[in-house]
């Protein structure tokens, strides 16, 4: 449980482009990014992070790359 409570989606409009765009496709929005909201940057700087990462033009699949967040995050007791 979060010891500072998630916002919900909405409450920054200035990252409605952001949260509109995960949800279209497909995507859960975290609720470390609807804490994050009271500092939007932040939920930026993670955004450009995350598509760095996933990069579908990188040396290895996106696909093997989402199975190792799994694992990497099971591992460690997330349950997203």
């Amino acid at each position: 449980m979060a010891r500072i409570a998630p916002l919900p989606v909405g409450s920054v409009p200035e990252l409605n482009d952001i949260f509109d765009h995960l949800k279209a496709s497909g995507h859960f929005i975290p609720n470390s990014q609807l804490i994050l909201q009271r500092k939007p940057k932040m939920v930026r700087a993670i955004r450009a992070l995350s598509s760095a990462v996933f990069d579908p033009q990188g040396e290895v699949s996106v696909g093997f790359k989402r199975l190792l967040a799994y694992v990497v995050a099971r591992t460690h007791g997330c349950h997203y």
